[in-house]
């Protein structure tokens, strides 16, 4: 009988300290490269976590987040403005560099320093994803008619003030998580 076993561990100030430092360097490695090129590394890596047959549950839920964040680049109704838009590419330039901490080969390990900086974006761009998630939803659910010509030509003006909508409360959350000091 098959048993789930659950593995905790935290990061200590230092081990983040280090990740950070991984992501800062990444970041500013994202100047050299192309949007597509950002964009092409991090759909292969999901790829790459989807079709090898031994990734743990844990990681293939993480890049989830990964997808997220291409999807909130990608997307048009959303239209992410351009100071967000770069730091999402600058954090996923990491996933741009061929030679990671672990290499993605190694089997049940190969993916762990993916899911942990996977990990650390989700929460460096906690606002960010909570906003375009609402956005989808909403979007989703906009229209109950969405072939009636009138709801085609509402559509865009409401998913317009949503977004507008959406940016206020990010920017307000990000705000208010500057000054948290715990």
């Amino acid at each position: 009988m098959a048993q789930n076993i659950t593995i905790k561990f935290a990061l200590e100030e230092d081990d983040v300290a280090y990740f950070r430092k991984i992501f800062r360097n990444a970041r500013k490695h994202a100047a050299e490269l192309e949007e597509k090129e950002i964009v092409g590394s991090v759909q292969a890596l999901i790829e790459r976590v989807r079709k090898t047959r031994k990734t743990p549950h844990f990681v293939r839920e993480a890049v989830r987040v990964l997808e997220d964040l291409l999807n909130m680049l990608q997307d048009e109704d959303y239209d992410l403005p351009k100071a967000p838009r770069g730091e999402v590419l600058g954090a996923l330039a990491y996933f741009a560099n061929p030679h990671d901490l672990i290499p993605d080969q190694i089997p049940g390990l190969g993916f762990l320093d993916d899911a942990i900086m996977i990990k650390i974006l989700e929460d460096e761009f906690r606002q960010e994803l909570w906003g375009y998630r609402q956005f989808v939803k909403f979007r989703s659910g906009a229209e109950q008619r969405p072939w009636t010509q009138i709801a085609k030509s509402r559509l865009p003006e409401r998913l317009a003030e949503r977004r507008r909508k959406i940016r206020q409360d990010v920017d307000r959350k990000k705000k208010e998580r500057r000054f948290v000091w715990w």
